[in-house]
């Protein structure tokens, strides 16, 4: 099954069937609660959290508009805990990603690295909410207070996978080691004087490759130049990176 991107714009409401909600899910027909959590996904993906009109999703699904305060509160109340399971599927998205790749430790990170970009781009408008949360401060406020810890912990977990990533890298053999939530070695990653000079390196210079891939550069927009060219600079980006991890040295 096709994945549908979700800043595709092309598909009517009649789109909303059971193949539509698997693309999100296990279920063919999900409960309403979760129905409007899908669609907002897609809805901010494409106008970003201050554009985003809740009467869209309501629309598209055909339910009246006091039903979204009825399942979340407000507005903003939806959008937090649509950031926060966004959050969570990127971040299972990534390591979906390194287990499809060739099993070589190189491989796994360049496929790191390039799901990171890849997802980015296509959340669209909640790269906003989560990497400029003074663009949207209310929202940002309510996912701190709901969701904080949890997407703390996701974050955690995402750069330790990195960490072992890089570890193997430079140790030539895949660990298989599983990193769960409930068990990261937090002391051993976070005072490894290696991880701590690489882990930054590849987490900003990813993020930054993502956030100018996802189109979020305004001044850059209109550079015919670095559009017909953009995937062979970020080809050549994630290999020095591979590079820089393998000849690092104290």
């Amino acid at each position: 099954m096709a994945r549908r991107k979700l800043t595709d714009t092309t598909h009517p409401d009649t789109t909303l069937t059971d193949e539509h909600w698997l693309t999100f899910g296990s279920q063919p027909q999900p409960s309403m609660r979760l129905k409007i959590l899908y669609v907002t996904f897609e809805e901010v993906a494409k106008s970003g959290p201050t554009s985003f009109n809740v009467a869209s999703v309501c629309d598209r699904l055909g339910i009246t508009y006091p039903m979204v305060n009825h399942y979340f509160g407000s507005r903003d109340a939806l959008i937090a805990e649509a950031a926060h399971m966004m959050f969570d599927r990127y971040i299972d998205r990534l390591w979906d990603a390194v287990e499809a790749a060739p099993r070589n430790p190189k491989d796994r990170l360049t496929a790191w690295m390039v799901a990171e970009i890849d997802e980015t781009r296509e959340m669209g408008g909640w790269g906003s909410v989560l990497n400029y949360p003074l663009g949207a401060k209310d929202v940002s406020e309510l996912i701190d207070s709901s969701f904080g810890k949890e997407m703390t912990e996701g974050f955690e977990l995402n750069l330790a996978r990195l960490g072992q990533l890089i570890l193997d890298v430079r140790s030539g053999t895949v660990s298989g080691i599983i990193l769960l939530h409930s068990r990261l070695p937090r002391t051993d990653l976070l005072f490894n004087p290696i991880l701590q000079s690489l882990v930054p390196t590849l987490a900003w210079s990813t993020l930054g490759a993502s956030v100018w891939f996802a189109g979020q550069h305004l001044p850059s927009r209109k550079v015919p130049e670095l559009a017909s060219m953009v995937h062979i600079l970020i080809d050549n980006h994630v290999k020095r990176m591979i590079e820089f991890v393998e000849s690092y040295s104290e």
